[in-house]
Formats: structure tokens, sequence, C-alpha cells
């Protein structure tokens, strides 16, 4: 046994059920996509802006480059989003005060009575994950974080390969998990 299979599993049945979790990875995905766009269109929102507002603090500036980094988007095309922003007063430019070349990006009061809503209904209303029991949603939760976590260097589970999950006892019942404190998790 080398960790990604069990005992009695070959590694094509394994490969076969990454494939399978893959493909439904892809649809959950785009059900998540879906239902954040339409929230969105709810508060007169584009997918793209929606993305900004959420990244945007009205304190620290963010480079149009590092905010096209964290919402993966192309910053050329950013540029046109950010102008439709900041024509609707929910954005500001700001000159860094290091580099006059760059600009930072900065919430106004108006983009925070834009974003501020459209967040709330977001993470109150559960989507395509809604039809989910509690306890099949905590159960989602540790599979995610499990999936998630960074595999110590050199170890068990390298690039590639999945975590060895042979450890000797748990703090949470399952094996290889003893002493592992839980990741952060981000509120987005």
């Amino acid at each position: 046994m080398d960790g990604r299979t069990g005992a009695s599993e070959a590694p094509s049945d394994h490969l076969q059920l990454v494939q399978q979790v893959v493909g439904l990875w892809v649809q959950m995905q785009a059900r998540l996509q879906a239902h954040f766009t339409a929230l969105a269109a709810e508060h007169s929102l584009s997918t793209v802006q929606a993305k900004v507002l959420l990244q945007l603090d009205p304190v620290q500036p963010v480079t149009m480059r590092a905010l096209a980094d964290r919402i993966q988007y192309d910053p050329s095309n950013l540029t046109g989003v950010i102008d439709r922003l900041e024509a609707l007063g929910a954005v500001r430019r700001q000159p860094d005060p290091n580099d006059r070349r760059v600009r930072g990006l900065l919430l106004t009061a108006a983009g925070a009575r834009m974003r501020d809503p459209f967040w709330q209904q977001l993470v109150n209303d559960a989507g395509p994950l809604g039809h989910l029991r509690v306890s099949e949603l905590q159960q989602l939760r540790a599979i995610l974080q499990s999936a998630i976590a960074e595999p110590a260097p050199g170890g068990p589970g390298g690039p590639g390969q999945p975590p060895d999950r042979r450890g000797a006892g748990a703090d949470d019942g399952r094996p290889g998990r003893a002493g592992r404190q839980p990741p952060i998790t981000q509120g987005t």
C-alpha cells in the first residue's frame, strides 16, 4: 500500500475515483459561480464588479496588478471594470506615496453601500449547498480542509501525491490526523 490507494484498491481504481471527484467538483464550481453571478446581478453588479468590491478596503489601497492576481482576471481588462466602478463612485484611485507610476485602489463609502448588501445575501443564502444537512456540510468541510492541507515537504503525499493516511491514532477519529491543527478558513 502506497498511501494513495487502500489495500483492496488498484491504482487505476484510485485514478478513476479521482477523475470522478474532479468532474463533480467542476460541476459544483459551475453551480457556485452561477449562484454568485445571479446574486451579483440582483444587486446590479457584474460578476467581476462584485469580486472587485469584495477585495477592496476603504483604508488599505490595493494595486491593479495585486487585485487582478487576487481575482484571477487579466489586468488590461480590469481597467475598464475599475473605470465603471469609479464612475459609479464605488472606488477611488490614489497615487502610491512611494511610486508615482502606481495607483492604489480604495473602496469608497458608496462602494461599501453597494458591496455590503451583496455580501450579506451571499453569506446568508446557502445556494447550491443549501439542501445538504448540517452533518453533510461538516463532512464536506472536513474533506475539503484535508484536501487543501499542504503535505510536509519531502514527506508522504509530496507534490502530485495525496497525503499518507496510514498514521496511528487521531484526534478526530481518522488515521493520520493526530495533533494536526485545523487550517485557517477564509470568509469568502
